[in-house]
């Protein structure tokens, strides 16, 4: 995944076992563990803007215990009811293209296909086939599939190294109700299933563990307060013109003649790290484990930020923060 420094999904790498950094736009931190990310200066910082790689766990690498391509196929398959995993494959890319194959066949001449990123929310036009991207949505909307609960669920979606904690990986899920067509269709067009031992163990260490802390309740809660004292240094701040969410990721549009990227520079220096979208909204992506008193200090960084409360430190901690001007 590549992401420019200005980016809300900055890029992550890994290497070693628990060295996911968030890449160059904040210096490549040695090493990280939960929400928490530490630069290459020693100081720590806040991580809210947490990629696909580790929205879900924050930065932490659970145990992964060996599972065979069947039982991943299960707890993939398990994630929403109405739908059954159909193809596993090596990365997210070769999953789209995967998708879109299939929705092809299935569509024929008879309708055309649509294939939309869940994080834009539900499309307005009716496809014959609809496909969702679900990587940066994963388990973040409070259910592990965002588009779930829209009103045409996608006949496919596809999942990426959400589901592996930054490792690549890709899977098709289809809807189980789409009938014998499908069934047709699917059968010509089959994935090999992807089979890498060490890939499918940590498929099963993210499920489960999402499953076995509550995360995803966890997560309705946090968004749920986040949002509200998000509206509440609204409240008490004009410059901030308005404020979007989408499950756990948040937009905050600025009045001129502030900027984003002033914003995001006030909250680096207080010890948050934030983004800014291609929109030129200040972009909030916190984990799923984010605890309610992280959530406090987002806010608290943010409020800081506009109204120039004392600093935590002057100096600033990225490329980003460095070409931002004063």
């Amino acid at each position: 995944m590549s992401a420019s420094a200005h980016s809300f999904w900055p890029t992550h790498s890994s290497g070693t076992r628990f060295a996911f950094g968030t890449g160059d736009d904040v210096n490549r931190p040695l090493d990280a563990r939960r929400c928490t990310v530490q630069l290459s200066t020693g100081r720590l910082y806040l991580d809210a803007i947490a990629s696909p790689a580790t929205a879900l766990l924050g930065h932490d690498l659970p145990p992964t215990p060996a599972v065979g391509a069947a039982a991943a196929h299960r707890l993939l398959s398990s994630l929403e009811r109405s739908y059954t995993c159909v193809a596993m494959t090596e990365n997210f890319a070769d999953a789209v293209d995967f998708a879109e194959r299939l929705a092809r066949s299935l569509s024929g001449a008879r309708g055309r296909v649509v294939e939309v990123n869940a994080l834009a929310g539900e499309p307005a036009s009716d496809p014959y086939v609809l496909i969702a991207r679900e990587n940066e949505t994963l388990g973040r909307s409070g259910r592990w599939l965002a588009s779930a609960a829209w009103r045409r669920t996608p006949e496919l979606v596809v999942v990426g190294d959400a589901i592996t904690l930054g490792f690549p990986f890709g899977a098709v899920l289809a809807r189980r109700d789409f009938g014998e067509e499908f069934e047709t269709a699917c059968t010509d067009a089959i994935q090999d299933e992807m089979a890498d031992p060490t890939t499918l163990a940590r498929v099963a260490a993210a499920i489960t563990t999402v499953e076995r802390e509550g995360l995803l309740q966890h997560g309705r809660e946090l968004a749920s307060y986040l949002f509200s004292r998000l509206l509440a240094v609204q409240r008490t701040c004009p410059e901030i013109a308005g404020v979007e969410v989408t499950g756990l990721s948040f937009r905050i549009a600025t009045a001129p003649p502030l900027s984003a990227a002033q914003v995001r520079r006030g909250m680096c220096e207080r010890g948050v790290l934030t983004g800014v979208d291609e929109l030129g909204r200040l972009a909030i992506e916190p984990p799923l484990p984010l605890r309610i008193a992280e959530a406090d200090v987002i806010t608290g960084a943010l409020r800081g930020a506009i109204l120039r409360l004392p600093q935590v430190s002057a100096s600033a901690c990225c490329a980003s923060c460095e070409n931002t001007p004063e």
